[in-house]
This record gives C-alpha cells, structure tokens and sequence, in this order.
C-alpha cells in the first residue's frame, strides 16, 4: 500500500500560477468556470472534496498569480497507486501555448515523478500536454490511454 496523500499536493505554485483545490476558490467564479448554477457547483465541489480525502483523486483548479480568474482545471480520478493507474481531464480557457506548457510541465512531474503512473486514460487532451507527456517517456496506445514506456 502507498503513502501517498493526495490532500498533500496543495498549493502547487509555478512561475505564473496557482494550484489549488476547489473547496479554495470563491463558489461564483468556480461556477463561472464550470458554467453551472450555484447548487451543482456545490454539489461538485463537495464530491471533489470527498474524492480526494478517500484517496480515489485530486482536482485542481489553476488561477493566475494575483488574478481571482480561473484558467485551467485538472481532474484525476480513478487513481490506482498500486497498479499505477489514473484516469486524466484538463480543461483550459484562454491560456497561451507557453502557459500551456507552464501547467503542463508541473502535471507531468507530478503524475509522472511523483506518483510514477504509468498509465493514464485520457478522452481528449490539448496538444501541447499530449506532446510533453509523449516527448516525455509516454506512448499513446489506443488514441486514449498514455502508456509509460
């Protein structure tokens, strides 16, 4: 069985931004980000919240240093230690490539250095994450999972 917690990894901070879980952020701008009503955003929060207390996931959502607006949110769910598996999403809105590579980079030592998966389902991700992770000791295999070689 694994040590590791995920209720650990918060903040994360990089040049440009700041990572932290949902229950941080102010409940208006995490709907606004979601583009859901106030009661499921709750709701959402709150799931999110259980999820990475059980052990099971860990959510992020991504502001600009010195700016309430949320940039990016990070979902990995599903998350096996022993079998070293997790399940991924990330949502961007209105981020550069070199942010993009910013908060890219950071994911990729966390997910790869400090929870050393080496295997990730994914649905859709940005080019430029898929990219890092495949220039990074990553296949893709099926077009949705990121094997690590």
């Amino acid at each position: 069985m694994s040590d590791i917690k995920m209720k650990s990894y918060r903040p994360f901070i990089t040049e440009n931004f700041f990572w932290d879980f949902p229950t941080h952020f102010n409940l208006k701008e995490v709907s606004e980000f979601l583009g859901m009503e106030i009661d499921p955003t709750t709701h959402y929060i709150s799931n999110t919240a259980k999820t990475i207390m059980r052990n099971d996931g860990i959510y992020w959502f991504i502001q600009r240093k010195h700016h309430d607006e949320i940039v990016a949110a990070i979902s990995l769910s599903d998350v096996d230690l022993e079998k070293k598996h997790a399940a991924l999403i990330v949502t961007f809105a209105n981020l550069t490539a070199a942010e993009k590579q910013e908060i890219s980079q950071r994911l990729l030592v966390f997910l790869k250095d400090q929870l050393h998966l080496e295997t990730i389902e994914i649905n859709q991700l940005d080019r430029i994450i898929q990219e890092n992770f495949t220039n990074n000791g990553y296949n893709i295999a099926n077009n949705n999972l990121l094997k690590r070689s």
